[in-house]
């Protein structure tokens, strides 16, 4: 419980000021996300660079660097035309059935190719910022520990 007057409102000094860096890490994300974001980025590939970006903006994260914004560019526009691909195999189905002189055969549509393609490119492209469990876990710094070689003048060294 606080005692005495309370303070005028000149003498309130605001918790973050003007250029001091704050110390909420999602504010510090979402600021490194508006600052690396790209200009003319509309709809859904805008909406999709703010999905992908804000968790690699993260402070303890920091892994989306200006120098690397036209491949993660790329692997937006990916995603984008995945979700594309993808909705409209859902409307038209997988297959289509073709009469040819060998009889009625169902085929897979073009459009699965293509999903699968754009699903390889956004695995490459999302291993590269360490976006997949097998890149985090590379990119961690645990992993296989450093050999550790006795001296060979030592008496542990006969066996080397």
């Amino acid at each position: 419980m606080a005692r005495g007057r309370k303070p005028t409102e000149e003498k309130v000094v605001p918790l973050t000021d003007e250029g001091v860096q704050p110390h909420n890490l999602a504010e510090r994300a979402r600021a490194r996300l508006e600052e690396l974001r790209p200009e003319g980025l509309t709809g859904q590939l805008r909406w999709t660079f703010d999905r992908l970006a804000l968790p690699l903006c993260h402070p303890t994260v920091d892994r989306l660097k200006p120098q690397h914004l036209q491949p993660f560019l790329q692997l937006c526009k990916a995603v984008v035309r995945h979700d594309r691909i993808e909705l409209e195999l859902e409307e038209l189905g997988e297959t289509y059935v073709s009469q040819t002189r060998n009889g009625t055969q169902i085929k897979a549509r073009p459009e699965v190719a293509q999903l699968n393609e754009t699903f390889r490119q956004i695995r490459g492209l999302a291993n590269d910022f360490g976006m997949t469990p097998a890149a985090e876990r590379g990119l961690s710094g645990g992993g296989q520990m450093g050999f550790d070689f006795p001296d060979p003048n030592s008496p542990e060294g006969f066996m080397t």
